[in-house]
């Protein structure tokens, strides 16, 4: 069976089922007028979110320089900056715990702390910077239970064994804290940076 399609007053005569003229030419004007759609510049957003990244990384970095430069205000500044730039940053939560630690700021330590291991947490760092901190409050057995958790999650514990050294002295248990130093000497690894 013939079907008769009109098109701007010519008939074309197609089978029932064949590929109709109207809808290629349909089609043609369609692709042919997307064309300059297509091709337009856009904006990169891909750039954007890498020069994104790419400033709180360095802020992030800064940080840490400033930080080893004893320039401890400015550092957390910076830190501070790298999280603004990505709230999602878990590490620059975590140096800024260490940071806040350093300059006797417990709390806000421990909420930058708690901040990072939401984001990530499994990140044994801030779970033995909680520890320190708790033990700075006076919660040696709180500090305790937190440590303990970081040593299994670090492959490199030697922070951890050390601020549950610290536990144990301020417990009063000489021996183990003994055991715990030496066993964070041992676990030392070159280039350790102080947050493990």
């Amino acid at each position: 069976m013939k079907k008769k399609v009109t098109m701007a007053g010519k008939q074309v005569r197609h089978k029932n089922g064949g590929f109709s003229f109207v809808f290629l030419h349909l089609f043609l004007y369609l692709y042919i007028f997307s064309l300059p759609v297509i091709f337009l510049p856009v904006p990169n957003v891909y750039a954007r979110q890498e020069n994104r990244v790419k400033a709180e990384v360095l802020l992030y970095n800064e940080s840490i320089t400033l930080f080893e430069d004893g320039k401890v205000d400015k550092a957390i500044e910076l830190a501070q900056e790298a999280i603004k730039a990505n709230p999602k940053y878990s590490d620059a939560y975590n140096r800024l715990g260490y940071m806040l630690l350093k300059k006797g700021r417990i709390n806000d330590a421990l909420d930058a702390f708690k901040s990072a291991m939401k984001i990530n947490p499994g990140l044994h760092s801030s779970q033995t910077g909680t520890g320190l901190a708790l033990l700075k409050k006076g919660d040696a057995k709180g500090a305790g239970a937190i440590v303990k958790k970081a040593l299994i999650l670090n492959p490199h514990p030697s922070k951890a064994h050390y601020v549950l050294g610290l536990v144990y002295e301020k417990l009063k248990d000489y021996k183990n804290a003994i055991k715990q130093f030496k066993k964070g000497i041992k676990t030392y690894r070159s280039g350790d940076n102080g947050t493990h």
